[in-house]
């Protein structure tokens, strides 16, 4: 039979360099007044954040980033806190954005 070597990656890989993220900002735009943005990245947040305004103007306000990791090590994304949140109640008008 033949003998195959196994290293300790085979059984543990590498957890991969992203960071997971969730993040939630107010905008100041009129049509998500009362709203928060509920979003995920693996990137800077800010960054991502900032993306979603090209105009290079600071219309919003960074309410939450938070690593988007169970205490198993497990990922969750934005998915998870839009289902979470509707299922608690809170109202979710359009898309990723909720009155919270």
């Amino acid at each position: 039979m033949e003998s195959k070597n196994v290293s300790i990656i085979d059984f543990f890989p590498p957890r991969p360099a992203a960071a997971p993220t969730i993040y939630a900002y107010a905008s100041t735009h009129p049509d998500h007044a009362g709203l928060l943005k509920v979003g995920y990245t693996e990137r800077v947040a800010a960054d991502r954040i900032a993306e979603q305004f090209p105009s290079g103007l600071n219309p919003y306000r960074i309410e939450l980033i938070e690593p988007a990791m169970r205490p198993d090590g497990s990922a969750f994304t934005d998915h998870d806190i839009h289902r979470y949140l509707r299922a608690k109640g809170i109202k979710n008008p359009t898309h990723e954005w909720f009155k919270c």
